[in-house]
């Protein structure tokens, strides 16, 4: 039956897992990008988050896409989940999200127009929610399930955060806690626990707009969003853009309930083993930190939280404006020959 058929079962990995791995990827597109410079603020050699194109002296133009398999099977969580994931890119700069594309792909023969319905209400409920027109789209058919979106939004220049900031002495924030990647894995297995699983769902629903907000006001350094290449790796790319070092805290990062557990049981996805490999060449990683842990540091999120460097007072101010936001490291200065990211 149609309306028993599980989403994930038509995809291999669901969510920010499905991700091409960063080194694979810095390969291919190398000399593809078009740099930085005029009224091109910012553009993806610095693995950011999104494009940033001024317009005016108090205008620029924020663009970015996103889009994935099923991670979940309701379909109205996976709108959400995605159009939530996507509208994060805008975020992360300190922007305001306009309008979003959906983009999808679709086997109606197999699924059924019912079923597409569902997924793009799911995401009309968040972009909703965001204040975020939904302007159309593009689809075509394909047999296993895609959806996301392209994202326009709207920022004033001068108070665009980027990933190339961040200072040190800067404390390091993160708004959403980590492991979505393992229980979806699980769930795909058929073996997550049902209030592990929607502790997730809600999470991954979660705009990452209050926090964006407060991380403006309190004068950020620095920020990006923590999806497909984990902790570790966005990270990586936040010290390399900055140019300087990261020094995070194992014992304070923030997990979601069960993710342990099912990280421990081997439910890692592939995205994330991919991670955890990268992160072993290029991060310093202490020898204490169980591997459960360490794993979670390196798993594949999806619609995660922002990382956020931001001076001690504005971390202060983050913290009680927030929900959710864990104080898990600090910037440290840069050291020849020191990897970027250290994990104590």
């Amino acid at each position: 039956m149609i309306d028993r058929l599980r989403l994930t079962a038509l995809s291999g990995q669901g969510g920010c897992s499905a991700k091409i791995g960063q080194a694979d990827l810095a390969e291919v597109f190398a000399g593809l990008i078009s740099p930085s410079g005029g009224d091109l603020l910012v553009s993806a050699e610095g693995m950011d988050d999104a494009a940033v194109y001024r317009l005016t002296s108090d205008l620029a133009l924020v663009a970015t896409t996103d889009f994935f398999p099923p991670p979940v099977d309701d379909p109205a969580d996976y709108g959400a989940i995605a159009t939530a994931n996507a509208l994060s890119d805008v975020y992360a700069m300190g922007a305001s999200p306009l309008l979003l594309l959906n983009l999808v792909g679709f086997d109606l023969a197999v699924l059924g127009p019912a079923i597409l319905r569902q997924i793009l209400e799911g995401g009309r409920a968040v972009a909703q929610e965001a204040g975020c027109a939904i302007a159309g789209g593009h689809s075509i058919r394909s047999q296993e399930p895609l959806f996301g979106c392209a994202v326009l939004g709207r920022v004033d220049p001068a108070r665009l955060v980027t990933n190339s900031g961040a200072r040190p002495g800067d404390r390091i924030l993160l708004t959403k806690p980590l492991g979505t990647g393992v229980i979806l894995n699980a769930h795909k297995q058929g073996v997550a626990p049902a209030p592990v699983l929607a502790t997730a769902v809600a999470t991954m629903r979660r705009l990452n707009r209050a926090a964006a907000e407060s991380m403006v006001a309190a004068g950020a350094s620095a920020a990006t969003d923590v999806t497909g290449f984990g902790l570790l790796g966005h990270a990586h790319n936040l010290a390399v853009a900055s140019g300087i070092r990261l020094q995070l805290r194992s014992e304070d990062l923030p997990l979601l309930p069960g993710a342990r557990d099912l990280a421990a049981a081997g439910h890692l996805p592939g995205g994330s083993r991919r991670n955890l490999e990268l992160a072993r060449s290029r991060a310093a990683i202490s020898e204490r930190i169980e591997l459960e842990l360490l794993q979670l540091a390196c798993d594949a999120q999806t619609s995660g939280g922002l990382l956020i460097a931001v001076n001690p007072a504005g971390a202060a101010r983050i913290r009680s404006s927030a929900d959710g936001v864990t104080e898990i490291g600090e910037v440290l200065p840069s050291v020849p020959g020191a990897p970027p990211v250290e994990l104590i």
